[in-house]
């Protein structure tokens, strides 16, 4: 793999299109367009049950290349986690909307009907035709993102109760980008947090929930997001 960018900047729009010329070069023009087109409709088809979870992937990817971009992580992998965050919840198509939409807390079923999202989205992209005809370590990196995105780092997480840094670094990354998305946007059934009051969040689960290195690195460069005014820009979807 290519060696990690070094450095505490955030990821810059050049970065971004460094991302999709590498991911433009590992496969035929009609691939690509293929892959655009795919990663597309994957994300209407997540919004059109929930008017949420397609635009949550997209702000959830934003921030893990960001964060993958502070660690010793290879350009190409950065790159494989770009395609990754953005279906590491296609599962949730799978998911029937009343439990998508519900404001109150899951039964047990419904738990289990969502947990299922994890597995359901490796199925769909374990067999995905493009990994055919991509590099390895491309469908390694999106696969571990897919199975172990909601592992945590005590090891009482789904589906494997994987802990620490037997959780690989990818699913690390998405796990802290999809928590925070999740609380600074609204939802069906809720507004969204402060920023502030997110990464308050995220700090009190540091060595619990999450890789305490990658959140002090986390909360670092949201901080220099506020104050430069780079990085993601949060839209409003709530319905």
């Amino acid at each position: 793999m290519a060696s990690g960018k070094q450095g505490s900047q955030p990821l810059s729009v050049p970065d971004l299109d460094s991302i999709i010329t590498l991911l433009n070069s590992l496969w035929p023009e009609q691939t690509w367009g293929q892959v655009q087109g795919l990663l597309s409709t994957w994300r209407e088809t997540l919004d059109s049950k929930d008017n949420y979870s397609g635009h949550h992937a997209g702000l959830a990817s934003e921030y893990a290349i960001q964060l993958a971009n502070r660690q010793d992580l290879g350009f190409d992998a950065i790159a494989a986690l770009w395609i990754a965050g953005h279906v590491y919840d296609l599962g949730k198509i799978s998911v029937p909307e009343n439990i998508l939409l519900k404001a109150g807390p899951l039964s047990t079923a419904e738990m289990l009907m969502m947990r299922n999202h994890v597995s359901t989205g490796y199925d769909i992209l374990r067999d995905w035709d493009v990994f055919r005809v991509s590099p390895r370590w491309m469908s390694q990196v999106v696969l571990d993102v897919v199975q172990h995105h909601h592992e945590r780092w005590d090891g009482q997480g789904y589906p494997k109760r994987l802990a620490s840094t037997s959780i690989p670094l990818p699913a690390r990354i998405m796990s802290i980008a999809d928590a925070f998305a999740a609380m600074v946007m609204d939802s069906p059934y809720r507004s969204g947090r402060a920023q502030d009051l997110a990464l308050r969040e995220i700090e009190d689960n540091a060595g619990s929930q999450f890789d305490p290195y990658l959140v002090r690195s986390f909360v670092s460069l949201v901080r220099v997001n506020q104050l430069t005014g780079r990085g993601p820009q949060l839209e409003r979807h709530a319905a």
